[in-house]
């Protein structure tokens, strides 16, 4: 009787041309991933550059994007198998440069978070009052949970006898990509704020938005073909 891993070495012998072509379209849409997440955030932090970063929200607005956009982007797609830079990594090297990338962008997005609060506190105005810093605390309410399952995904090992390290990695996947998801809606919804309006033309916040949202999406693809494969494990 054929296991599950035979039936996928044979489905792989039948079907070489199918499989190639995959690759491929993996390759491509990886590299575009990496390439929008990198003009966003070259392009940001011209546009910080202007406004000045001497000012509070200039360090925010900066902080913020570094944290969710660049280094959870890739802290996520660096554990997909399609993922080019990472692909000769194993899977134990892969998971500590995941935690070290996503230590750092979620300080960055607390800092960041941290000063915008100080900045409205020191000029008396009014906190969580628009859609963008709603979502945003949300995203770092989920940042906190994602934090601490996280600790609990990354000693499966040592907890198995309390929890089954299929339950604490779902976990570590689900509030992450909630964090994540809502940390990108906070960007997307910042590109009305006055630093972008004022220093930067239409069609140029209208790419920011484009490439933001397809970022999330195929950052994602990954993390949903895994939380797939787990639901149906667990189904068994």
């Amino acid at each position: 009787m054929f296991t599950a891993s035979d039936k996928e070495l044979v489905a792989d012998k039948k079907n070489p041309a199918e499989n190639e072509w995959i690759c491929m379209m993996e390759g491509i849409f990886n590299t575009l991933n990496h390439t929008m997440i990198g003009v966003v955030c070259i392009y940001t932090s011209w546009l910080c550059w202007i406004n000045g970063f001497e000012k509070l929200y200039t360090w925010h607005v900066f902080l913020t994007l570094i944290g969710y956009h660049l280094l959870m982007a890739e802290g996520i797609v660096l554990l997909y198998s399609g993922n080019g830079w990472t692909q000769k990594l194993t899977h134990s090297h892969k998971r500590t440069v995941h935690w070290l990338i996503e230590v750092v962008g979620c300080s960055c997005c607390v800092v960041g978070i941290a000063l915008e609060i100080y900045f409205r506190e020191s000029t008396n105005r009014r906190h969580f009052s628009s859609t963008h810093s709603i979502v945003g605390l949300v995203s770092l309410a989920f940042l906190a949970l994602t934090l601490v399952n996280g600790l609990m995904a990354l000693f499966a090992p040592e907890l198995r006898r309390r929890i089954r390290p299929i339950y604490s990695k779902l976990g570590h996947y689900l509030t992450g990509t909630v964090c994540y998801v809502l940390g990108m809606v906070a960007i997307v919804l910042a590109y009305e704020k006055k630093i972008y309006r004022q220093n930067t033309i239409t069609e140029g916040i209208t790419m920011m938005t484009v490439f933001t949202i397809a970022v999330t999406v195929l950052s994602m693809v990954g993390v949903v073909k895994t939380v797939y494969n787990q639901v149906k494990t667990l189904a068994k």
